[in-house]
């Protein structure tokens, strides 16, 4: 597995997408793009701080869209993407390798959790699906 420190510690601010912060699709972003994949997780529309409450499936939408969904935890690789639930809120993350995700802490509370690595029990119960690379 890469050294992926510099992923660690990353603190959430809400629609960031660089190292002075990032929420959970700003992290992805940022991620696939030092990867030099062609994946932004932008739309094309606003993201305002209530759009996962007015459009909660804004985000399924363009996950589907944009990648092959896997329903099998089992057969996610380096760099896919898994969609969880913790106490009843969604998050993204990147499925490194041997169970871990890089994802945002949870509960996420801006300027003060940080990006961080989960380990498969964190994760695994609330899994909802991952997407291919």
């Amino acid at each position: 597995m890469e050294n992926i420190d510099k992923y660690i510690g990353i603190l959430h601010k809400f629609n960031g997408r660089d190292y002075d912060g990032c929420d959970c699709l700003g992290l992805c972003s940022l991620f696939y793009k030092e990867h030099g994949w062609e994946q932004t997780f932008d739309d094309g529309r606003p993201i305002t701080k209530d759009w996962e409450k007015r459009e909660p499936f804004r985000l399924a939408r363009y996950l589907n869209g944009h990648f092959t969904r896997e329903n099998d935890y089992e057969k996610l690789q380096f760099g896919d993407i898994i969609l969880f639930d913790v106490l009843g809120d969604s998050h993204l993350g990147i499925y490194l390798e041997y169970g871990k995700v890089l994802a945002m802490q949870v509960p996420t509370i801006e300027g003060e959790t940080s990006s961080t690595i989960y380990h498969r029990d964190f994760w695994q119960k609330g899994f909802k699906a991952g997407y291919k690379r």
